[in-house]
């Protein structure tokens, strides 16, 4: 089942502060409506029982110039009514009210009245009093209005509050968020929080007690590689020598070149664990002008039968150990997928902004997959064990430049380096430099 976008977390908290304000107003606004309703109608039925004592004891007892009500009110409607339901005596209208023993609100003659009545004398005569309560229920109306009214700009009010308050308690929280972001994870550092002691210091404490154990776990886990690498590197390079003096003593013997190319790979991988375990990648670059050109042409020389398509001169500024280091990668790479130095190709083409190298191999290729994930540490697909293409691309991007990863029509795979030219490189440098 589709999901729908996240809401935030700000949002979340202003919307429960709005929907709780909006609970609480209309729980006011009913209670105070409801309020309203009994003390008007106990107040009403009160008028009415005294009105139909005194037109009681007036009808026993009338006295000269005496009213039925102590001042003119409009909608009052006084009933003497017999036993067989005949109006005897009417005030305010002929047609017959309905016996109510309480005060009770009936419909009569298109209007609402709040209707008692009271025996009288003998023989089934009943006094009737009807007060209209159209008044009543205009004011009710009013109330009803005032409170919808009321209530309304005090749940808009208490929303715009809400936003704001929210968007301000939640602030340090996006500024802790913002700064666990920019943690670099290959160097943990704590994250600074400058707030009050409440939830959100618990929760950035909490976040650098990880980082701090992420970051001593990568310290002992680069020791540890550095550990190994060392052991390795050792053995490596007195194995390397020998069966190199060995390959130069007896050129004709294949194995013997074999054992000799397989242990320089051994080698350099082991070189690439030292660069890691060290940190070396994070150490600053000696840039000088790099002549391309010559730095392919020397890579591809380690590896005999490696191909140079011939190029012009092609200059940048950077490392050239650290450049020398990221085509013999790819080229180290190139010759493991291809299984001979001879199925690897290195193009050099010059360019006004850049230049670009092209390792390309007719080995078996990379599948999307592969492609997707082929730059990251520890993957592998049957190419080593992942370390140099990451350092390669480390250090090309460094360099200002970028990598990229695609299939040869014929099969096999290319690396395509591209690096700033030397002349876009000293316009970069004199704009920055300019007035």
């Amino acid at each position: 089942m589709a999901r729908g976008p996240p809401v935030s977390l700000q949002r979340r908290l202003a919307l429960g502060v709005a929907l709780l304000t909006l609970l609480v107003v209309a729980s006011f606004g009913a209670l105070a409506y409801g309020w309203f309703v009994r003390q008007q109608m106990a107040e009403l039925r009160r008028l009415l029982d005294e009105d139909l004592a005194r037109v009681t004891a007036l009808l026993d007892q009338p006295v000269l110039g005496a009213s039925f009500t102590d001042a003119p009110v409009p909608g009052f409607v006084v009933q003497v009514v017999s036993a067989d339901d005949r109006v005897v005596l009417a005030w305010g209208s002929d047609e017959p009210l309905p016996l109510a023993n309480a005060p009770t609100p009936h419909l009569v003659g298109g209007h609402r009245y709040l209707v008692g009545s009271r025996p009288w004398r003998e023989g089934g005569a009943t006094i009737r009093i009807g007060h209209d309560l159209e008044p009543a229920l205009r004011t009710r109306a009013e109330l009803g209005g005032s409170l919808l009214l009321g209530g309304s700009l005090t749940f808009l009010l208490a929303s715009l509050l809400a936003i704001g308050v929210t968007r301000r308690g939640l602030r340090p929280l996006k500024q802790v968020a913002a700064k666990a972001r920019a943690v670099d994870p290959s160097a943990p550092a704590a994250i600074a929080y400058a707030g009050s002691d409440d939830e959100i210091r618990a929760l950035t404490d909490a976040l650098n007690d990880t980082l701090s154990a992420i970051g001593e776990r990568a310290r002992q886990e680069r020791a540890f590689l550095l550990e190994i690498a060392h052991e390795l590197a050792g053995p490596l390079t007195l194995v390397h020598y020998h069966l190199a003096q060995l390959r130069r003593e007896r050129p004709d013997e294949p194995a013997l070149g074999a054992a000799a190319a397989a242990a320089q790979e051994l080698l350099r991988t082991s070189q690439d664990l030292l660069v890691l375990a060290r940190g070396e990648l994070e150490r600053p670059l000696q840039p000088e002008i790099v002549d391309l050109c010559g730095l392919t042409e020397r890579v591809a020389a380690e590896y005999p039968g490696v191909r140079v398509a011939p190029s012009g001169a092609a200059e940048t500024v950077g490392d050239p150990d650290r450049l020398m280091q990221v085509v013999r990668n790819l080229v180290r790479n190139g010759v493991q997928a291809a299984g001979r130095p001879e199925g690897v190709e290195i193009t050099l083409v010059a360019g006004a902004d850049g230049h670009r190298i092209r390792v390309s191999d007719d080995g078996p290729g990379l599948d999307e997959e592969a492609r997707e994930h082929v730059f990251e540490r520890g993957f592998r697909q049957g190419r080593g064990i992942g370390v140099g293409l990451a350092i390669s691309k480390d250090l090309v991007e460094r360099h200002g430049g970028a990598i990229q990863v695609g299939s040869r029509p014929a099969g096999g795979a290319t690396f395509e380096v591209w690096l700033p030219s030397l002349a876009a490189q000293r316009q970069a440098s004199e704009k920055e430099g300019g007035p």
